[in-house]
């Protein structure tokens, strides 16, 4: 059977992308339905016919001509103007990020369309977190990930596989449903009658959901709900009584009653208006801040310099920050990314719709739904060597290895050399494993026979054993390998490889075998102890299998290993096909467990249960029940009449690889990658959870995170399923009992609400199945977390991925976007953002998994990238927290400008000036915060959760009072003495207001028009001017003008100077044709504008002072809350 080619396999794919390729509907963040958005819109076009009528009114009925009436209206046509730009900035950004993942999928049809069909052969073996099948393609068989396997295509499935789609078996016709378990004795052969991408496809768009606000988002929309529905309101209404009351009883003409109640109203309000525009502002600083973390994460990952602390960090010191890379970005390399984002559907990082800088800069819980791959290596490594020793075991425990010094000794136990004996014949078929490896230490360590056991130990290198004990490859070369079989049971996902080979000296042949142990203990009716060869009697057999199911309890995976010399006669070498490349399949009998009765053999350590096949009594039944043909030579084990009753090769192997003698186990452990165990101590530091979601049991789980360094004592690991159907019987020890831990998914919305909040502090949970994983996470973000998940770019993690905050793919295997028959000149970042990036069938396939995961790390890169990223992000975030503060205090304070300048009896500010502050001058000192040096210490503080946004708003509310009062008071004082003397008349400052009141404005001369605008002017310099000031005091929440110069951010210095020297210059243009007598304004004007630093700054410090003292206090509580486990340590 041929199946189908590749370029027939791409057409499937392709054609079902196509079709099913919907609109992924994702509702934008950017809501223009909203409430706020509404009571924004309704201001302005409040402001904007107010401005029309006064404007008009003005225009038509004022002598000389009132200026103020053509510049109403000319304010009314760009607070137009601005409605439809931001309009249509605001629609296209929505629509934008709507068809983000239907970007991605356009991206990755079109790299599938020029993959030119490169498959790597990475020769490992099944990994949970590889999802892989054998198809035939191009007349050969081919491992792809699930989602390439096609319509139409020959599928080889093994025992325990799963079928990816609906498939009819080749032989018998027999349907397979999808996620239907095999259980077969041999490999079959299956037509693939779906493709698995199109259901896939078709969950993406029925369960993905659109990402929460995030933190940064829900806080300002807490305070514009504020500044919306008591601030706004508040002055509105104080303006229009208070200029109603003006009105009727200062006021003498009566013909101003419309500049004097609207017009005056209108000012007051104006500045809300014109935060119209802000929507753009906030899209071009989100914008930015994602464009940084996609620069400075893509830099992370091409440098290929080592995580290191800074050489004055104590390595001792448990607060000390987290080690980072001295990598800087460039500013051009930020703002070229910044336009493609700006113009383009963010395909490669979904930075709309994920609000990647925000969500990264507030992660408060990182969990990693794998394990191999994607927090631990791929392959596992041998941790122990358990040798018999007389009628006892040994443990060996295995030395870390030296790359410095290949030849050093492989095992830290004292005196191990007394088991060589007993080691030799097993570092024999170590060697023979592992092939040339054995004298490559720094190489890939892969097997070097070309055999995918259904265990991963079964092909993880074992050549640090064959060259501890001495073998080296010239030893190998006295060696022939005759045969190789690789053997199996019944009903059983089990197997053992059995090594025929022949010495070229001796011509003697040997059979090595190493497997699952519970097949080789069957197959064993002695054992060596180094000395001799003793009778493997049950208690024996019973001490080996209880040390196998106790390994697999500490989530260690074993290796048996047997001998047996293998005497032919001469001219017998007709029965092996040497020639063969492909493994003998060889299937032993193994008596039906249902039937036979378990037998209990007890010894010192308590009592085993002995599966009735590996009985002595059940082992010399089989050995009887073999055909035995007498030879009277004794010289070798087949006598040439019994070969010929054997007939075949694999009744030979079938027979040969029984009677063997038992050599000893080697233990396998997954070791976390490098960089993990620190990386989560250090993820305390900064205020992050580390979350371990394992499919295991619960003692498998707690093994392997307490190698993760992760707790593991009292109340620590819970069990998410529940008690039927469940892999053992729960929490069995006495302080897991009385811990009154919550058992199944389902229990743990009513023990958060009925018992404690154990649940979201534990940082294990074991027995997870993929929809219990989702639930949970579900869980985490119902009680205000922000969840980052890390699982395999090729397992089934896709609705996962979806569900949570922030996604990260991880290459679960290194190299996998190598092929042989493809020059790479590039390598695979995760983002497509190279034509042809995806090169081999697992790029494509991990493309496919990680549609809706941002960010992608390589198999080598460090997961302090992530860390370094999120510091980035975390400071990002409160820069722009800084910079919007500065933007609503601006737009306030000039608003309480024109309110009392209205109480006063003068005009308040034009609205064009209000326009100049609020568009131009402060978004430019807003924008320069987010360019403050970044500190590391951001990663030692404790992350704000996403729920209770700004409770404490009456402090704040203080805080702004005190912060912009001397802003408002300066200006007006400015504005006051300034008109008092430009006035042709002059009056005395006392009597400005009631001189000004008596006057006709709608007959102001234009002498008096002109020394209004100039005091205006003047107002406004000085207003820009102490904007300044303040925003030197907004570089950093909390520290102060000592503690953090402003001069350190050198382009606030530069947009400092650019905003004053613009606004004295569109001063200057505004007075440039007009009778303003600018001699005459008195020196104090200026000693007040100038002098008001030295009033403002000490008020900032002050404000600062004491929210430092708060912010200490809940940074204080919030670690004790975080570090603190109460129901972990305790048993009630």
């Amino acid at each position: 059977m041929e199946g189908l080619s590749t370029v027939d396999a791409k057409r499937e794919l392709l054609q079902v992308l196509e079709s099913e390729r919907a609109r992924i509907p994702v509702a934008g963040h950017l809501d223009i339905r909203s409430h706020l958005s509404r009571a924004l819109l309704g201001t302005t076009l409040c402001v904007v016919v107010l401005q029309i009528i006064n404007g008009v009114y003005l225009v038509s009925r004022g002598t000389p001509i009132q200026t103020r009436g053509i510049a109403c209206l000319v304010e009314a046509t760009l607070l137009v103007v601005s409605l439809l730009i931001t309009w249509r900035v605001v629609a296209r950004e929505t629509r934008l990020e709507a068809r983000e993942l239907d970007g991605r999928l356009r991206e990755v049809a079109r790299e599938l369309r020029g993959w030119r069909g490169g498959y790597a052969d990475l020769r490992l073996g099944p990994q949970p977190t590889v999802t892989t099948y054998t198809v035939r393609r191009d007349g050969a068989w081919r491992d792809v990930p699930t989602l390439l396997v096609a319509n139409g295509d020959v599928v080889r499935l093994v025992a325990g596989d799963v079928a990816p789609c609906a498939m009819t078996e080749c032989s018998t016709g027999a349907e397979l449903l999808q996620g239907q378990q095999l259980k077969i004795d041999s490999p079959v052969l299956c037509w693939a009658r779906e493709t698995p991408l199109q259901a896939h496809v078709a969950q993406i768009a029925q369960h993905h959901r659109r990402t929460g606000r995030s933190v940064l988002q829900n806080q300002m929309r807490a305070v514009a709900r504020v500044v919306a529905t008591r601030v706004l309101p508040f002055i509105a209404c104080a303006s229009l009584a208070s200029n109603i009351v003006i009105f009727g009883v200062v006021y003498k003409h009566r013909h101003m009653g419309v500049e004097a109640i609207l017009g005056q109203t209108t000012s007051s309000i104006f500045p809300f208006a014109c935060a119209l525009l802000w929507p753009i502002l906030w899209v071009a600083a989100r914008t930015y801040a994602s464009a940084n973390s996609v620069v400075l994460f893509d830099a992370l990952q091409r440098s290929k310099t080592e995580y290191e602390d800074m050489a004055d960090i104590d390595e001792f010191d448990v607060d000390a920050l987290p080690p980072t890379k001295d990598v800087r970005v460039g500013i051009r390399d930020v703002v070229a990314h910044m336009r493609w984002m700006w113009t383009m559907c963010d395909h490669r990082n979904l930075s709309r719709s994920s609000n990647l800088a925000e969500t990264l800069g507030a992660i408060t819980v990182i969990c990693s739904i794998d394990k191999e791959g994607t927090i631990a290596e791929p392959v596992c490594t041998p941790e122990q060597i358990v040798v018999p020793d007389e009628r006892d075991y040994a443990v060996l425990d295995l030395a870390e290895p030296d790359l410095a010094e290949p030849q050093s000794g492989f095992i830290a136990d004292i005196g191990w050399q007394r088991f060589l004996p007993v080691l030799r014949p097993l570092a024999l078929a170590c060697a023979h494993d592992s092939g040339v490896c054995a004298m490559a230490p720094n190489s890939a360590h892969r097997r070097a026979r070309a055999l995918r056991g259904p265990t991963a130990t079964q092909t993880a290198c074992l050549c640090r054993v064959a060259r501890g004990v001495g073998f080296t490859s010239s030893d190998l070369a006295n060696y022939h390998v005759e045969r190789v079989a690789m053997v199996t049971a019944p009903k059983r996902s089990a197997s053992f490889v059995s090594t025929v080979v022949r010495t070229t000296d001796a011509q003697s042949l040997h059979v090595l075998s190493d497997g699952n142990v519970e097949l080789i203990l069957g197959a064993c009716l002695d054992y060596f102890d180094g000395t001799r060869v003793c009778a493997l009697d049950d208690r024996t057999v019973a001490m080996y299998y209880a040390l196998y199911l106790n390994a697999l309890q500490q989530d260690l995976q074993c290796l048996a290993y047997a001998y047996r010399p293998l005497r032919l006669p001469p001219n017998a070498e007709w029965l092996f096909d040497s020639s063969s490349k492909v493994p003998a399949r060889v299937e032993l009998r193994v008596d039906d467990e249902d039937e036979a009765q378990d037998q209990v053999v007890d010894d010192e350590f308590g009592s085993v249960d002995l599966p009735a096949h590996l009985t002595q009594a059940a082992r010399l039944a089989q050995l009887r029940a073999k055909p035995r043909v007498t030879d009277t030579s004794g010289d070798v084990d087949y006598s040439p009449d019994m070969l010929i009753h054997l007939a075949t090769e694999e009744n030979l192997l079938r027979d040969a690889v029984t009677e063997q003698i038992f050599l000893g186990l080697i233990t396998f452990t997954y070791e976390p990658k490098t960089d993990v165990c620190d990386f989560i101590e250090d993820l305390d530091i900064a205020g992050i959870r580390f979350v371990y979601f394992s499919a295991s049991g619960g003692r498998q789980s707690k093994s392997f995170a307490d190698r993760l360094g992760l707790e593991t004592d009292w109340n620590t690991c819970i069990l998410l399923s529940s008690a039927d159907g469940a892999q053992d019987i729960g929490y069995v020890e006495d302080h897991d009992i009385k811990a009154r831990l919550p058992r199944g998914i389902h229990n743990i919305r009513e023990h958060l609400r009925d018992v404690d909040d154990i649940p979201l502090q534990v940082s294990l949970f074991a027995e997870c199945t993929p929809s219990a994983t989702r639930e949970m996470i579900e869980i985490f973000q119902e009680n205000g977390e922000v969840v980052c998940c890390m699982g395999s770019a090729l397992a089934a993690n896709t609705l996962t991925f979806a569900v949570c905050d922030l996604a990260v793919g991880v290459e679960p295997i290194p190299h996998f976007n190598r092929a042989k028959d493809v020059l790479l000149d590039h390598e695979n970042d995760g983002s497509m953002s190279t034509p042809g990036a995806l090169v081999t069938q697992y790029a494509l396939g991990a493309a496919l998994t990680c549609i809706p995961c941002p960010l992608f790390l390589q198999h080598d890169t460090s997961l302090y990238t992530l860390m370094q990223v999120v510091s980035e992000a975390r400071w990002m975030v409160g820069c722009m927290q800084q910079a919007g503060l500065l933007l609503l205090l601006a737009c306030v304070s000039l608003a309480l400008v024109n309110l009392i300048a209205a109480w006063c009896l003068l005009p308040a500010l034009p609205g064009f000036m209000a326009m100049w502050v609020l568009w131009i001058a402060v978004p430019v000192l807003s924008a320069t915060l987010l360019f403050v040096p970044h500190d590391e210490s951001i990663m030692s503080t404790m992350p704000l959760k996403n729920h209770a946004h700004v409770s404490d708003m009456s402090r704040f509310s203080v805080y702004a009072v005190i912060r912009m009062a001397p802003v408002v008071a300066l200006t007006l004082v400015v504005y006051t003495s300034a008109l008092q003397s430009m006035l042709p008349a002059s009056p005395p400052l006392h009597a400005l207001s009631s001189t000004f009141g008596r006057l006709d404005w709608l007959h102001l001369t234009q002498d008096q028009q002109w020394a209004l605008l100039g005091a205006q002017t003047y107002a406004m310099v000085a207003f820009v001017f102490h904007a300044i000031c303040v925003s030197s005091t907004m570089m950093q929440r909390t520290r102060t003008l000592v503690e953090f110069a402003p001069v350190r951010n050198k382009v606030w210095v530069c947009g400092s100077l650019a905003c004053l020297a613009l606004t004295f210059a569109f001063a200057a243009l505004l007075l440039a044709f007009g009778r303003v007598r600018v001699d005459r304004v008195p020196w104090y004007t200026y000693a007040v504008a100038f002098a008001g630093p030295l009033v403002l700054l000490p008020l900032q410090e002050l404000c600062k002072m004491h929210d430092k003292k708060r912010w200490t206090r809940f940074q204080k509580l919030a670690k004790l809350e975080f570090k603190t486990k109460l129901g972990l340590h305790s048993p009630l």
